[in-house]
């Protein structure tokens, strides 16, 4: 297909209207897809990511919010 010819209002249109499922599919899937620049990372930094990741996916680390973080550093610095 010309990706020039693909209408992407129509496209994402199409894909919001899919269930939930299958929107979280195809946004794997993108998201893999941007990840093609993953060749130009050393191996030391792509260990620490995948370690990174393992870390996180397995609850030993976790994420923040911004509201927390600023709330904390308000808290911290007045």
């Amino acid at each position: 297909m010309n990706a020039a010819a693909i209408d992407i209002n129509s496209v994402l249109q199409n894909v919001l209207s899919l269930p939930r499922p299958e929107r979280s599919y195809l946004a794997e899937k993108l998201i893999v897809s941007l990840d093609e620049d993953d060749a130009e990372l050393s191996p030391a930094w792509r260990a620490e990511l995948d370690a990174r990741v393992q870390r996180r996916q397995s609850g030993e680390t976790r994420s923040y919010s911004q509201e927390e973080v600023r709330a904390e550093m308000e808290a911290i610095i007045g």
